[in-house]
């Protein structure tokens, strides 16, 4: 380990374990602006420390690791040594990894169970493509996998905007800076969402005396809250309340997304494991590097500056022995490292970083004996990858039911909006990722439970067969329907002309009979 210091890159400073959950001892009936002042200089000191792991673990990803504090050890000039620096960059493959497998198809919605509710659904994804969910669903993801959690709040469209209803979303959808915001919940066992926060700067023209805006919600109130501070940051201690208003969505507008209890990214969970790989690959540049420029040693004969500048200009050198019992010689005094050992190292370091976050190398060969269905899963950790990746899911779909109870909360306010006859559980939210595996096995599961009567959009989100279960249905009842009505006019069109087609076979055998006749008169 080539450092100045082997503690500087690998001390437990270094490191972040999960963020902090805000709790305060309150419900939320008790809420008002005298509680939340009370307790709002706790919430910011915890929100400052949340901060502060978030941009440590945002510049890990970005690149800016530890492995840039490495030194050459017993270097006092840094310029007489090369000091190689190698930044493999392996918490922003898994970042993007996890964008990409989680986020890169985007979520659909459908019908739960038996629930007749397709067309508020329809409503509801046209809602959500005007808003350009996708796309925010794969920013939050950033701040979700790398930061732990990530915070969005489901505002009503204000007043006096004009818009189609039929066609744009009555509510607005805004991803926050993880900066910026914040949420707090309840320390009694129910655990419930009290408020969030979101932290605006109004005026910075003095650096010494910047004034912070803080929009609180609640269920019910929206509070506004001024906080002073400096170009670095606000005071914990200040806070002064200045109105609260009233809002109609019945529940706390804000929703946070986690992939776990303790509010835990992948970037924190292999960033030692990332710097040891960095150190390896840095030491070996260095190793590489000082193996070829090794020191030349010349035994029992002198040798000065000039003759030293022509063995390096002629690239050989001659020598003389005077005593043969003292035999002059040269050699270069190396210090390899073992290639073979330290690739092994490298290659697990590496390959236990991915396991933990449950992301496949990329040069990861497939190793399970088969080259289709759930054989190709098995290989380069692509089996492990799905197990994580559902359970990722049962948490990130809770957060997508959260926002829908917001927006449907909103749309049933709206006098004209057609969502009126639909909970949140009536919705099921389904993410697109690996579909066509055993795409046979699948398809005869869904003929079985098609020909139990079960309903088609129901069957499908049974299997798993496809991304959108309630488009693929609608496509498929209407094909179902355009079947029918043909049909249904072939059957009236007979009806309607019953002895046609015995007057069609008539005619058919008057003008086949004379050539008949003709046949057997020959």
């Amino acid at each position: 380990m080539e450092t100045k210091n082997e503690t500087s890159m690998f001390k437990k400073g270094n490191y972040r374990f999960g963020r902090i959950v805000i709790r305060i001892p309150v419900s939320k009936y008790s809420l008002n602006e005298n509680v939340i002042s009370a307790y709002l200089p706790y919430i910011m000191r915890m929100h400052a420390s949340n901060v502060a792991d978030y941009m440590h673990l945002d510049m890990v990803y970005r690149g800016n690791s530890n492995i840039w504090q490495k030194e050459r050890q017993f270097v006092d000039d840094a310029s007489e040594k090369m000091n190689a620096i190698v930044e493999e960059g392996h918490p922003f493959s898994m970042v993007e990894f996890k964008k990409g497998y989680m986020y890169g198809d985007d979520v659909k919605y459908s019908c739960a169970d038996d629930t007749m509710c397709t067309d508020d659904i329809t409503i509801i994804n046209r809602y959500m493509k005007s808003q350009n969910k996708s796309s925010k669903n794969v920013e939050i993801a950033q701040d979700v996998y790398v930061a732990g959690s990530g915070n969005r709040i489901v505002l009503p469209k204000p007043l006096g905007i004009d818009y189609d209803i039929s066609r744009d979303a009555p509510f607005d959808i805004y991803n926050l800076e993880y900066c910026n915001s914040f949420i707090v919940y309840s320390s009694n066992f129910t655990k419930e969402k009290l408020f969030g926060g979101i932290i605006t700067t109004i005026d910075s023209t003095d650096p010494n005396n910047v004034i912070y805006q803080l929009m609180i919600y609640d269920h019910m109130w929206a509070y506004e809250f001024y906080i002073g501070g400096n170009a670095t940051g606000f005071y914990f201690d200040s806070g002064h309340f200045v109105k609260k208003i009233r809002h109609y969505i019945g529940i706390c507008p804000f929703v946070e997304w986690r992939i776990n209890k303790v509010r835990m990214g992948i970037v924190e969970r292999v960033e030692s494991l990332c710097d040891a790989v960095n150190t390896i690959s840095s030491n070996s540049v260095d190793n590489v590097v000082d193996f070829v420029n090794s020191i030349l040693v010349v035994y029992n004969q002198n040798i000065d500056k000039k003759a030293k500048k022509e063995v390096d200009q002629n690239g050989a050198m001659s020598l003389n022995t005077i005593d043969p019992s003292r035999p002059a010689d040269a050699k270069y005094l190396t210090n390899l490292l073992n290639n073979a050992d330290v690739n092994t190292k490298y290659e697990a370091l590496v390959k236990v970083a991915y396991a933990l976050v449950g992301v496949p190398q990329a040069n990861t060969q497939t190793t399970s004996g088969g080259d289709t269905g759930e054989a190709r899963l098995l290989g380069g950790g692509w089996a492990r990858a799905d197990i994580v990746a559902k359970q990722d899911e049962i948490l990130l779909k809770d957060s997508e039911r959260e926002m829908l109870e917001i927006v449907i909360n909103i749309c049933s306010k709206h006098p004209q909006c057609e969502i009126n006859d639909i909970y949140a559980s009536d919705i099921e939210i389904n993410f697109s990722r690996t579909k066509n595996d055993n795409l046979l096995v699948k398809v005869q599961a869904l003929t079985q439970l098609i020909q139990m009567n079960v309903p088609k959009e129901v069957a499908l989100n049974i299997v798993g067969l496809v991304g959108d279960p309630h488009e693929v249905a609608h496509a498929w009842e209407d094909e179902v329907k355009k079947a029918q009505q043909r049909s249904l006019e072939m059957m009236q069109q007979k009806q309607s002309n019953p002895n046609k087609d015995d007057k069609q076979n008539n005619q058919d055998d008057l003008e086949n009979k004379p050539k008949q006749d003709e046949k057997d008169t020959s």
